[in-house]
């Protein structure tokens, strides 16, 4: 990965000359001459150690990139978007390769914003989020939002409605995903997950999930379903997120998840015995 535009922003902010910064981080004047340059790529050892370094001077790198790129690039027709990666980003996304165990099936999956990717790989041993550039003209687009019609989607998807598979409403849903390029909705986590098995499973209505799970909302995600979608996504850079960095991330979902969880147990008491369980929608 080339870091020339991390370090320049650095030694700019700072003040530093090379050989300053050098020695700031322990290397020599050669390599970050190297760096600075483009002429070579920096492995992950020394890029968490140049991140780490801006992060403790409270120089957010990955910030000041997505600010830079949302001002840049987006507009009425594109977007910026954010891939958290566990496995990394190497040459073409193949959708053949992608899992079909998922919120809707096959695609390729992209936050609006670089904390929703910094936060689904800051439990992983990860490192790399990817920004793109995405046109949105011409394509097909599906948006969803947190209600039945959302959970049904999730729950079919996930492999959880093999009783309900064949229902017409369930039918319909599938059809206006498949016939859609790309696929707007809220992220689903794993708290997410249990409330909407619960529902499935005929635990809660309707209307105590709904509310349940718009009190842990967690932005949208975008989801790339068909090569149309693919083509119109363009890579704009590699960024790094830092081990300082994730533990702030970490922090950050563990608090969110807290109050979370308090929102979902007055929604509960809120929304007790009110609306209608899976058997009475799909009967």
């Amino acid at each position: 990965m080339k870091i020339d535009k991390e370090i320049k922003i650095i030694r700019e902010l700072l003040g530093l000359t090379q050989q300053e910064l050098a020695k700031e981080i322990g290397t020599s004047y050669e390599v970050i001459n190297r760096w600075e340059s483009g002429l070579v790529d920096a492995e992950d050892y020394n890029i968490n150690l140049v991140y780490s370094y801006a992060h403790k001077k409270k120089i957010y790198l990955n910030v000041i990139r997505e600010q830079m790129q949302k001002d840049f690039y987006a507009s009425h027709d594109s977007i910026i978007l954010f891939h958290g990666s566990r496995k990394g980003l190497d040459g073409l996304i193949d959708l053949n390769h992608a899992k079909d165990i998922n919120d809707f099936g096959k695609g390729f999956y992209l936050g609006e914003t670089f904390e929703q990717a910094a936060t689904y790989i800051a439990f992983s041993m990860s490192h790399h989020i990817y920004s793109f550039l995405m046109n949105i003209k011409d394509l097909k687009i599906l948006k969803f939002n947190v209600d039945t019609e959302w959970m049904f989607a999730i729950a079919y998807y996930r492999g959880w409605m093999d009783e309900y598979k064949n229902h017409p409403i369930i039918k319909k849903i599938k059809e206006k995903v498949e016939e859609a390029d790309i696929i707007i909705a809220p992220i689903a986590d794993n708290k997410m997950f249990d409330l909407i098995d619960e529902f499935v499973n005929g635990v809660t209505t309707d209307l105590q999930c709904e509310h349940s799970l718009a009190s842990t909302n967690l932005g949208f995600q975008y989801v790339a379903r068909t090569e149309t979608a693919i083509k119109h996504l363009h890579l704009l850079s590699e960024m790094f997120l830092c081990e300082s960095e994730k533990k702030e991330y970490v922090n950050k979902r563990l608090d969110a998840n807290k109050v979370g969880l308090d929102k979902v147990q007055i929604a509960r008491i809120e929304f007790k015995n009110k609306g209608k369980y899976i058997k009475e929608i799909l009967k």
